[in-house]
């Protein structure tokens, strides 16, 4: 078996921005640090900042600089069962909206007609026979 060179995991690394023009970054943060940043910051501002329990914040560096700063870390450095929780908690809905009864990866379909079959309820493990 001959094996083949891949150089595509040379290209999949993280770009960091450690400056705003002349003005440097305490920390280089990645493209999608700042993504998750501002999209969290837009979501507090225009809707989550209207409802309890960012409402009764007063704290404006809290609520606009610690809460988009912590998620856009979160999102982007821990992992569950190696995965990003985005794409963890994707799965995790995927797996709970998916067809229940499948036959070759399909939904199956009982059209009109009913299952009547009898169903008996066991209740104990044990089985204790009559003793007539």
């Amino acid at each position: 078996m001959r094996k083949i060179k891949s150089y595509s995991s040379v290209w999949k690394f993280e770009k960091y921005l450690s400056s705003v023009g002349d003005l440097p970054l305490p920390l280089p943060v990645t493209f999608v640090q700042i993504a998750w940043f501002a999209g969290t910051f837009f979501a507090i501002l225009f809707v989550f900042g209207k409802i309890p329990p960012l409402s009764y914040c007063n704290n404006v560096l809290f609520e606009y600089g610690v809460i988009p700063g912590g998620i856009a870390w979160f999102m982007s450095k821990k992992t569950f069962d190696g995965k990003r929780p985005y794409s963890w908690l994707k799965s995790f809905f995927l797996y709970l909206l998916r067809p229940k009864q499948t036959y070759a990866g399909k939904r199956v379909k009982y059209g009109k007609s009913k299952i009547e079959d009898e169903i008996t309820i066991v209740r104990c493990y044990k089985y204790v026979p009559d003793t007539d």
